[in-house]
């Protein structure tokens, strides 16, 4: 038989669904009174064909294919209305429009291309229950191997996201470091102000520096000070202790800000550790969630499959940008924020579903934001109040303690026909009087999911 030449015999053994990634393909394959799924795929360990149960599909994979394995669409959809002619060790022999061809592995990916059918290989139509039991356990060690693969190279996809946090977080540590000692200068610079101020006032126009005694702590201490020779002393002196007083002004939140540094840090290394021994998709999926909440500015979650809806599309604007800014909750939550008047239209009106949550500054300009809910779910309080206090913040009562803010349901808003950017009609709205607390805001815009 030729490769092209056209096979006879009736349609049996007919490939009614096929499933396919680029390291592993299963056809759902129907025979008179039974239906089988034939696999073929390869690991670094193995590469083989053979037969897979729906249950041990369902066991070890948790659907069709391994998790994080990227489905090819147009390979599915060409193999699908084929004919399996029989399974050898590591291929899979199909008739497809009359041709027969084969899929096999050539190093860790499943080709398709011409191929005799051998003579020696039992058609799959006629195999009998030992041959069956024995393609059935192959088919089942490369199951658990292909399972293992998805494991094991989402842990180190995992390890990686971990590894650039910790940089990431190290850097911003490192760098309220170094503003701290700066505050501490400054404090230093401060309890000398007497002896500055009165020697300025003796300086001469031109003068290229203060030379001053520091006797604050009992000791003469020489004190040299720089100046713009340009610029009065006294101008210069009194710039020295406006910055100083700005830079401890933000003392307390630089040190808040590298208490939760630190925090951040311990808590991805604790992951990063505790991935090792984790051994199932769901354990690692676990504990990249938990590290995205503990840090989720810095660690960016390399994706494991496809989501949708308003929580994980990225639906873009025809120009290919985001409309809206994505904020983490306390409790983890996703909030999106309305980057402008007409990306307010296309989040609420084009990404949000019926059932997400939608709040705005009450009779104010500002964004829209977009809570993402299931179906008769109800907005937990902590997350309506964060979702406020980004309305509020990203509107023009900015500035304001206290503000209304509106939300309801995303399905009782509707849009005038020729209505301005950003403008819907609110039915049904309820109200929350908002007292706005700035450290919450604060930690909220520092929770920015980029």
């Amino acid at each position: 038989m030729t490769p092209n030449a056209p096979l006879e015999g009736p349609p049996s053994a007919f490939v009614q669904e096929a499933d396919c990634a680029e390291q592993v393909v299963v056809l759902k394959v129907r025979v008179p009174g039974r239906t089988s799924f034939v696999v073929v795929g390869a690991t670094r360990s193995m590469a083989a064909a053979g037969l897979l149960s729906s249950d041990v599909r369902k066991a070890t994979w948790g659907g069709k294919l391994p998790a994080g394995f990227a489905r090819q669409r147009a390979r599915e959809d060409a193999l699908e209305g084929t004919r399996v002619l029989a399974i050898g060790p590591s291929e899979v022999f199909i008739d497809q429009q009359g041709a027969s061809r084969v899929l096999r592995v050539e190093g860790r990916r499943v080709i398709v291309t011409d191929a005799p059918l051998p003579p020696s290989l039992p058609a799959f139509v006629d195999l009998d229950e030992q041959a069956r039991e024995a393609l059935e356990a192959r088919g089942r060690e490369l199951a658990e191997a292909l399972a293992g693969t998805a494991i094991e190279e989402r842990r180190i996809e995992l390890q990686r996201t971990l590894d650039k946090a910790k940089i990431r977080i190290e850097r911003r540590r490192e760098a309220i470091r170094t503003d701290l000692a700066k505050i501490a200068e400054a404090d230093k610079m401060a309890s000398q102000a007497s002896w500055l101020i009165a020697e300025a006032k003796r300086a001469p126009r031109g003068a290229k520096k203060l030379v001053v005694t520091d006797w604050s702590t009992g000791e003469p201490i020489p004190l040299e000070v720089p100046l713009d020779p340009s610029k009065s002393a006294s101008e210069q002196v009194e710039a020295i202790f406006k910055r100083a007083k700005r830079l401890r002004l933000g003392g307390r939140v630089a040190s808040d800000r590298l208490t939760q540094t630190e925090t951040q840090l311990a808590a991805v290394l604790d992951v990063r550790e505790r991935l090792g021994g984790a051994s199932t998709l769901p354990e690692l999926e676990a504990l990249a969630l938990e590290a995205k909440r503990s840090a989720p500015r810095d660690v960016t979650l390399p994706q494991a499959g496809i989501t949708t809806g308003a929580a994980g599309a990225k639906a873009k604007l025809p120009t290919g940008r985001s409309p809206y800014r994505t904020f983490v909750a306390r409790s983890g939550k996703k909030l999106l924020v309305g980057k402008g008047a007409a990306d307010n239209d296309a989040l609420t009106l084009k990404i949000a579903r019926p059932h997400d949550l939608w709040l705005h500054a009450k009779d104010r300009t500002g964004a829209h934001v977009i809570v993402s809910l299931e179906k008769g779910q109800t907005c937990p309080a902590e997350d309506l109040v964060d979702a406020a206090l980004l309305a509020a913040h990203f509107s023009d009562a900015r500035d304001e303690r206290a503000v209304d803010v509106q939300y309801t349901s995303r399905r009782y808003l509707r849009k005038p026909k020729g209505s301005p950017p950003g403008f819907v009609i609110v039915d049904r709205e309820k109200v929350l009087a908002l007292r706005v607390d700035t450290d919450a805001v604060r930690l909220l815009l520092e929770r920015e999911d980029f």
